[in-house]
């Protein structure tokens, strides 16, 4: 029996095959230590990687709104969690790594779904 891979569309965010960390662990973000153009500039990184996050994982538009990159506690949780995908496959990682995060995700859509539902934000209407 040949098992085939679910169907993925092209999301424009195609992760390495391995993910290198030559110099160590990634750096963590703080957001407020930077001016508004190196945010829009960091966001800017994040966004495929927070579509793909979506997609890959059929994350409800409750946890994560069209808006979300517009509300500061989504852009930290989610900035976070890429952090930790990012070191969970990176080629310093240990083997159960990929496994924490994914339960550290599962947490992460509890807080996610909180955060989304205190912005009020429904499909196409933010709400600021």
């Amino acid at each position: 029996m040949t098992r085939t891979m679910p169907n993925t569309a092209p999301d424009g965010f195609f992760p390495e095959p391995v993910l290198h960390q030559p110099s160590g662990p990634p750096m963590p973000i703080m957001w407020a230590a930077h001016t508004a153009t190196e945010q829009q500039h960091l966001l800017d990184e994040l966004d495929p990687w927070v579509t793909w996050l979506v997609d890959h994982y059929r994350l409800d538009r409750r946890n994560v709104p069209e808006c979300w990159s517009k509300h500061w506690e989504l852009i930290e949780e989610l900035s976070a969690l890429q952090l930790a995908w990012e070191a969970a496959y990176a080629t310093t990682a240990h083997a159960d790594a990929p496994l924490t995060w994914h339960e550290r995700l599962g947490l992460a859509r509890v807080r996610l779904a909180e955060w989304a539902a205190r912005t009020g934000c429904r499909a196409g209407e933010h709400r600021p």
